[in-house]
């Protein structure tokens, strides 16, 4: 097959210890760069092809949740991309499975060619695939992945214990030393702020209350004051004091100069949905940097709030299906569930943030409950639709399936026919001298126009084979069971439903999971219509 673009996917960790000191991209990322891109203008069918980047810089590769793999995975779908080449398999994932896979299987499918440089693995050698070598080295990956977390953690907990902060980003009201980057110093201009939150507090002030003065005030909020710096997180988004921020300004230890290292833990190696830690587990080191508000006012204002160092319970999983999932259309934050017998949400941004033209009235559970119901009924009667018609044309889908995939064969054949045309035609103009160079131009263009058109055609009867791919789709697996739907329950609604979004005028609008194979006029009208 014709390679018109080759795909080169470059990663960095931040497990691999190249800081960026101060330059657009690690040394890494440059160095994987110039080794793929040599690799491939030194390579024959390779040379003459367009050259297509992906990166993830600073991510894990225990998982594929990365931006970088998901445009390289999206591309590759498209039919945009025909080779990829990476380094080594270690820097596409050290998940040997997902790995292998994508390798054996998905690649394949897709007519793409995967190189792995440093691993010696191409695709189009026979044998590569499958060998026992290819899968030990994935194997080992995956495993020195996992190893290497360990260590990491391990090694972080011992420097925590020795008082060294190495948490990557300083806690509101401070920043890292000029001279130290694991030491914190007092923020001049937010930590006047941070006193002035527990002094009302302590003077009986709500974190409601406090909030809503804030928000008055203008004062820049933790997100705002961190947006555009390197210590910037990437959920941060928040614009308006909450109470939730207030409350967690008033439980940080880090405030009378003691470092907190342990709170949050992950559960298992290579997935990121952490869990609150005992609070036994917690390492604690007293008297590590400059106190921004003494102990005996930290103390009064825990007592304002109740109690001190309570461990938190709101991250205990919940069996209400809409938990966290009716959103507030206008400000985007959950609404808040009130009530016991006649269960209503209601948002309380306004209450902090006068204002914010949101939803001001009650809305109740069951309501919800109702809607969300109809919604997934609607797309189950769909779902049933869908698969009698896929069910319909089953059989002569079969023989097109099979008609196109011989074409595309054919079209693949072609191409290597003229390739080796044209190497023969080089080889008689450049060697022999038996072609004079007018003959040679005429001879070549001639050649890369059947090989364009091959391309052309090979792309459009791929096309024509997605479009008739016979494999039942997600939409119709989950939903087809669903037409006498009686009642949401957590794992359901955990599964098909994103979101429901609240607004000002009592609009209600559903937005359910795996709708991307209807268009979306038609999932629009049906939504619409419940």
């Amino acid at each position: 097959m014709m390679v018109r673009t080759v795909a080169i996917y470059v990663r960095l960790s931040l497990e691999d210890d190249d800081p960026f000191h101060g330059k657009m991209e690690s040394e890494s990322i440059t160095n994987q760069r110039d080794l793929l891109t040599a690799y491939i203008r030194n390579s024959p069918d390779l040379a003459h092809a367009r050259i297509k980047e992906f990166c993830d810089d600073g991510y894990s590769g225990k998982n594929f949740d990365r931006p970088g793999v998901k445009a390289l995975l999206e591309s590759a779908r498209n039919g945009e991309i025909q080779c990829i080449v990476v380094k080594d398999l270690s820097r596409f994932g050290r998940d040997y499975i997902t790995v292998g896979n994508y390798v054996s299987r998905v690649f394949p499918f897709l007519g793409i060619r995967f190189i792995a440089v440093n691993d010696h693995f191409d695709s189009n050698r026979r044998g590569d695939i499958d060998s026992i070598d290819t899968s030990f080295k994935a194997l080992i990956y995956d495993l020195y992945s996992r190893d290497l977390s360990r260590k990491v953690r391990s090694a972080k907990k011992i420097l925590a214990e020795k008082g060294v902060y190495i948490n990557p980003v300083a806690p509101y009201g401070y920043q890292r030393a000029p001279d130290d980057k694991h030491l914190l110093v007092p923020d001049s201009s937010t930590a006047d702020v941070v006193r002035r939150i527990f002094s009302l507090i302590a003077d009986g002030y709500t974190t409601e209350m406090v909030a809503r003065l804030l928000n008055m005030e203008g004062v820049p909020t933790p997100s705002m004051i961190k947006a555009g710096t390197p210590s910037a997180h990437k959920n941060w988004h928040d614009n308006h004091w909450r109470p939730q921020t207030v409350y967690a300004i008033i439980r940080d230890r880090q405030y009378i100069g003691s470092i907190v290292f342990g709170k949050r833990v992950r559960q298992q190696i290579g997935v990121r949905k952490q869990t609150t830690a005992p609070l036994g587990d917690w390492i604690v080191v007293d008297d590590h940097h400059e106190a921004i508000v003494s102990k005996d006012l930290f103390q009064r204002a825990q007592e304002s709030l109740g109690g001190t160092y309570k461990q938190h319970t709101k991250h205990v999983k919940s069996d209400n299906p809409l938990s966290k999932k009716v959103i507030c259309g206008v400000c985007g934050y959950a609404m808040i569930l009130h009530g016991k017998v006649n269960r209503y949400y209601s948002c309380h941004t306004p209450r902090t943030v006068p204002d914010m033209d949101c939803f001001q009235g009650k809305i109740y559970e069951n309501d919800i409950m109702e809607m969300v119901v109809e919604a997934i009924r609607v797309c189950a009667q769909l779902a049933v639709e869908e698969k009698r018609l896929r069910s319909v044309e089953k059989e002569k889908r079969e023989v097109q399936l099979q008609t196109l995939k011989q074409e595309i064969r054919s079209y693949q054949t072609l191409q290597q026919q003229i390739t080796e045309e044209s190497r023969i035609l080089y080889e008689a103009y450049a060697m022999d001298g038996s072609m004079s160079r007018t003959e040679y131009a005429d001879k070549k263009a001639a050649l890369l126009a059947r090989r364009e058109k091959a391309c052309e055609d090979e792309a459009a009867a791929k096309q024509r084979l997605e479009s008739l791919w016979n494999g039942e789709s997600k939409f119709i697996e989950k939903y087809k069971g669903l037409t006498d739907l009686d009642k949401l329950t957590a794992e359901l609604a955990a599964d098909l439903l994103r979101f429901i979004k609240i607004w000002p005028d009592g609009r209600v609008n559903v937005e359910l999971n795996y709708l991307d194979e209807i268009p979306h006029a038609v999932v629009r009208n049906l939504l619409a219509a419940i």
